[in-house]
């Protein structure tokens, strides 16, 4: 005949492994009620590559195209986050005068003024492919430049309403004619950005979209 002892002791076993399970399944129900959703399934796309080499000056995409409209430089002396706000009506800056080595219509080969310090800006547009509701997102909007020769830039990333210490992007419109545009800046967080007498830069950038 089995101890009193052991036999509670089993029963106490059994009582316990009976209600783990009881927990375990109530958890695993539990998950499976849960559905999240995360931006992060999101990927970034392509939109566009363009570098110093391609004769497009100023860029027009396409009616709710996204893609590149212009890079040019702005004057270290001003402030992008105020400056680049504004929105051209026509979406060309060559008549500011705070900019220079603007990509214009005929090509690329632009002269600046040597040791004139300046901020790089790429101008691009976006559609609604990074619209979330009524909102166009430019958290979803991404440019990345790429500079060698007087001064070097490796692939640095900015995003569409964001600043940091290297640059960022400057929402200019948002939502007009179901377009976002935004002026990506890059700033050396020093002295500016400047080309040597008789000096010379080569430029790419990479646009891209997440959605």
């Amino acid at each position: 005949m089995e101890n009193k002892k052991e036999i509670n002791k089993k029963k106490a076993g059994i009582v316990i492994g009976a209600l783990s399970a009881v927990v375990a399944i109530l958890v695993v129900t539990a998950n499976f009620g849960v559905i999240n959703t995360n931006e992060d399934v999101l990927e970034w796309h392509v939109i566009a590559e363009i570098d110093s080499l391609d004769p497009l000056g100023e860029n027009d995409p396409g009616a709710s195209t996204s893609g590149w409209l212009a890079t040019f430089c702005l004057d270290y002396a001003e402030t992008p986050a105020t400056c680049l706000a504004s929105n051209s009506t026509d979406g060309d800056y060559d008549t500011w005068g705070n900019v220079s080595g603007y990509v214009d219509t005929d090509d690329t080969d632009t002269d600046l003024k040597s040791e004139d310090p300046f901020y790089f800006v790429v101008r691009c547009c976006f559609n609604d492919t990074v619209q979330d509701g009524a909102n166009f997102m430019g958290s979803r909007c991404r440019c990345t430049l790429t500079v060698s020769g007087d001064e070097t830039i490796s692939s640095l990333p900015m995003i569409g309403d964001a600043t940091n210490a290297s640059g960022g992007g400057i929402v200019s419109a948002n939502g007009t004619g179901s377009m976002i545009w935004i002026n990506f800046y890059w700033d050396d967080n020093n002295d500016g950005y400047r080309i040597t007498d008789d000096g010379s830069l080569t430029w790419s950038i990479l646009i891209e979209a997440k959605y």
